[in-house]
Order: structure tokens, then sequence, then C-alpha cells
């Protein structure tokens, strides 16, 4: 199989793209934290946007260099090896990887190129909504590296690399195609497993062990099933000590996919009605297409994320149905998410919780270009009765391209 993989052209392009931020911002270097390498392919990498290797590194790129990764362990070394080993062609050359990730070493490179005086960008100081409600960069780093260069200026540069890292490549693009079919993949496998008798653990397990087959991962793949329910989040067997559900006739099997291949993402989000399902779960399933249907019309070059979100609402506004879950997400990275729950407070069981609260639009104002990703996977629901499509879609030049059809429509399990 011909599977996409990136060039050093591409490494170029990337790598093009931070001399400009840096011109842009008047700095002399970008400090990038990537978050932790053990949190799976996050929404959030910078790291491996700029070294295309294992994530966890701190990457120091100097103005008029090339970019150098401080990984934590000889274990990243042994990656990187056996990567060139294996004739991967290696973005960072082995005497720019060091195993140096603690304040130390930042600041030991940047004395090493001057910079210690310099202005520098970093990206991990301030939040990165909407999965980042916090700064990524450890206090404790960042303060040791503030005292040990006190004349350093910084400057938290976050909003404008991920205003142009939205937009992809053309290969970008053919790896977020690759992971929507695997996506694809996972569903059509999960519907297979779905029967009465059947666990959700049982279907869980068939769409994780398609979307690993295909050589990608699925990391926090959500799955719900029943005839009345509200959740449909990390599966409650995964984090509290119980069985998983049992499904039975008459259930709708609800699932949100998030398949990660070469770090780029897309997302389904499934339905699965077993036998004949309650109508106002086939009504939930019919507003949610009308949904995503009216998103499509609306992901046009300039217009707004908002604008696509506001679309999107109006046809389960227009039948009195509420939305648990976002019905859209930017991608690559997730730059925008529409907010949700708004009509969680309606259900009568809800009346003791201390406090509920609407998830607002992140991203309202974001202007869409040619070649960025979204999710567009609208749920809806008419009381504790809910329904869900969607997949990923890219915003072309004219229309937008829809990477998934199968999880777009409610599928049935026979």
């Amino acid at each position: 199989m011909d599977l996409p993989t990136y060039s050093l052209a591409e490494r170029d392009r990337r790598w093009d793209l931070a001399r400009r931020l840096m011109d842009a911002e008047a700095v002399d270097a970008l400090v990038v934290h990537g978050g932790h390498e053990d949190g799976g392919p996050a929404e959030w990498a910078p790291d491996v946007y700029f070294t295309n290797d294992r994530p966890g590194a701190i990457v120091v790129f100097p103005r008029g260099d090339e970019p150098i990764a401080l990984v934590r362990s000889p274990a990243h070394i042994c990656d990187h090896l056996d990567a060139s080993a294996g004739g991967a062609a290696a973005w960072i050359r082995p005497e720019n990887m060091l195993v140096a990730r603690h304040a130390h070493g930042v600041v030991e490179v940047l004395r090493a190129h001057r910079l210690g005086n310099a202005a520098i960008g970093v990206l991990g100081l301030e939040p990165c909504p909407p999965f980042h409600a916090g700064p990524l960069m450890p206090y404790t780093l960042w303060s040791s590296v503030l005292r040990q260069l006190p004349r350093l200026t910084c400057k938290p540069v976050e909003a404008g690399f991920v205003a142009r890292t939205l937009v992809q490549s053309a290969e970008q693009l053919a790896v977020v195609g690759r992971a929507a079919a695997i996506g694809e993949a996972t569903a059509q496998a999960m519907l297979r497993a779905v029967r009465p008798g059947v666990t959700e653990a049982s279907v869980y397990a068939a769409g994780m062990a398609e979307c690993l087959r295909q050589g990608a991962v699925a990391p926090g793949m959500s799955i719900a099933s029943g005839k009345e329910f509200v959740a449909c989040g990390p599966p409650a067997w995964s984090y509290r000590p119980q069985a998983p559900r049992v499904i039975e006739e008459g259930d709708l099997v609800l699932a949100e996919i998030r398949c990660s291949y070469g770090m780029r993402e897309s997302r389904q989000r499934v339905a699965i009605a077993v036998g004949d399902i309650h109508p106002e779960l086939e009504s939930a399933a019919e507003a949610a297409r009308a949904s995503y249907e009216a998103g499509l019309a609306a992901l046009r070059p300039g217009r707004t994320f908002g604008e696509v979100v506001t679309a999107m609402r109006r046809p389960l506004h227009e039948t009195g149905a509420w939305h648990a879950h976002p019905l859209a997400y930017a991608l690559n990275p997730c730059a925008a998410v529409c907010g949700a729950g708004a009509g969680l407070g309606a259900l009568p069981e809800t009346a003791r919780y201390g406090l509920l609260a609407e998830q607002p639009t992140i991203g309202s104002d974001l202007p869409l270009r040619p070649g960025m990703t979204f999710a567009l996977t609208p749920n809806c629901a008419y009381g504790r009765r809910p329904a869900g499509v969607g997949g990923t879609v890219v915003v072309g030049e004219d229309t937008p391209i829809e990477l998934n059809t199968v999880t777009t429509h409610l599928m049935r399990s026979h």
C-alpha cells in the first residue's frame, strides 16, 4: 500500500513558516514546549510539527539555524537511530538532538547561539484553548530559565503559530485523508460488531482493533448506547469499576472517533441503530443530518467559523432539539470549537446540580481559508433521546471536500 508520508520539501515549508513567524513577531528564536510524550497524539504537539519525530521534546529554533530538539531520555535517541536505519529522512540532525529536556538545557542552547539577551517567541506560555485552558510550559522550568537568563525577553506566539498552521499543505491533506479513511473503516468495524447481546466493550474493541490494524490510533474514542441517555464520552467502564453495558434490540449506539495518523487528526460521529429504534431517535438522526448539510453549505472561504456554527444550530432549534456536545471543531490544530450544553438544564433531573454552565463557542471569528480541516459532527437530542452523525471536511477553493460519507448518515445494524 502506498501510504502518504512527509518529504523534505514539507520540512522546509514548515521551517520557513517558523522563520516568517519570527519575522512577524520580531523575535530571534522560538522555544517550543511540546507537552508530555505519553499524552498520546494530542491536538497540540508543535514540537512534532518541526521535528517529525517522537512527541515530547522542547524545540529551540534559532532564526538563522536549524531547530534543536531537547529530549527527555536516551529512548528518543534510540527511536531516531532506528528511523534513520530504516531509511526515514530524519528532519533533525543527530548533532541537534540533545538529551537535555530541562531548564539548563534550554539555557545552554540559547547561550550557545548567543541568544541569552535576545527576544524569543515561546509556544507554551499562554493558554491554548479549547483543549489547554492553562499554559503547557511548567512554571518551575520556565522560571528557572528566566533566573539564569534575566535579560531574556519572552513573547507568547501561540496565536500566530496556530493562524499559520491551520491551512494544510497538499502533503498534510493526504495524511488527513488517510486518517479519515481509517476513521471510516473503524466505524464500519464497529457496525459489524454491533448486535443484541454484545457489550459496548466488544464494539469499542472492534473499532480500536481496525484502527490499529491500519496503522493509526484513536485516542479518547467515545461510546454510549441505550434508548435514553445523554452522555457520549469515555466509556464509564474505562474510569469506574463496572461492567460494560450489554446492547439490546432497539438501542442506539453512539460513538465519536478521533483517528490520528501521522499526527494529523480526523473525527467521525457514529450512530448505529440496533433494529427498530424509537421515533424520536430517528428524528434526532434526521435533524443531525440536516445540521451537517447546513454546515457544509456554510463552510466556504471568506466566511467565519461562527457562521458555520449558527447555520448548524438552526435545524436543531427549529425542531426544539438541543445538543450536549459540540457540533463542529477546527482540526489540525483544534483552534475552534462550537459551544454546547445549553439545553441540559431543561432536563428535570439536573435541578439538583450546583451549577450548570453552557460551553461557549471558541474561535467564532476564525476566517475560513482553503486547506483548513474541520469536523462537522452534529448531535441532536429530544429530551434524553440523542443521535449524531458527521465526519471530516476540508475547506475547498469553492465547495467543501467531504472526507467521510458512511458516518454522515444513520447506520443500521442487520
